[in-house]
């Protein structure tokens, strides 16, 4: 398999001279799901925010694809092929379901959104019947789905996520690493930060 998100002797941290992540290395191959597991504090999340360009990179560099992206602004990521889904605050609450898929499916362009929202709907069936309800009404694993399926709309090459089992119960964390894996077999590299290391 061919590499699709090496991070190479990384350093980033909110401060300058004050690396959080020091030295911080990653092979993701195309097609796998990598876990980056540790406890909370151990800079995992930091990490894959430096990756996407969410925080500042002191050293090291992030290639995507062959192409190096360490210095490409955050809101750029998605042009290149790198999807992210934080952790909180990954959907727009008011909206529709179908709003908030639409919208991320805007950022991706015109050319063939009605395809890929239609996609969507088939690889989230439960979301598609529930299109019309604001995603603030939905339960927590709901909306992860939500956040998934906004990440994906653009069709990224490699998708990370950043806790995606936080304050879930058992049954829904199943449900969200179960649709994982099929995003997965659909052809997307996938990068995920838990501490629920017998979920991952």
């Amino acid at each position: 398999m061919s590499a699709a998100l090496p991070v190479e002797a990384l350093e980033a941290g909110y401060e300058p001279g004050m690396p959080i992540v020091r030295g911080a290395s990653l092979d993701v191959r195309a097609g796998e799901i990598m876990a980056i597991l540790g406890p909370n504090g151990a800079g995992k999340s930091t990490l894959v925010k430096a990756a996407v360009g969410l925080v500042p990179i002191f050293a090291g560099r992030v290639l995507l694809a062959g192409c190096d992206i360490t210095r490409t602004s955050a809101h750029r990521m998605i042009h290149e092929g790198l999807g992210f889904v934080p952790q909180t605050e990954n959907v727009f609450a008011e909206l529709s379901v179908a709003d908030n898929i639409a919208l991320a499916a805007a950022v991706g362009g015109r050319a063939d959104r009605k395809r890929r929202i239609e996609e969507i709907n088939a690889l989230f069936p439960d979301l598609a019947r529930q299109r019309a309800l604001p995603a603030g009404s939905l339960s927590g694993g709901q909306r992860q789905m939500i956040a998934l399926a906004r990440a994906l709309v653009v069709a990224p090459k490699v998708l990370i996520l950043d806790e995606p089992s936080a304050g879930l119960s058992p049954k829904l964390v199943q449900v969200v690493f179960e649709r994982l894996e099929a995003v997965r077999r659909s052809g997307v590299t996938i990068v995920l930060v838990e501490q629920n290391v017998k979920a991952a």
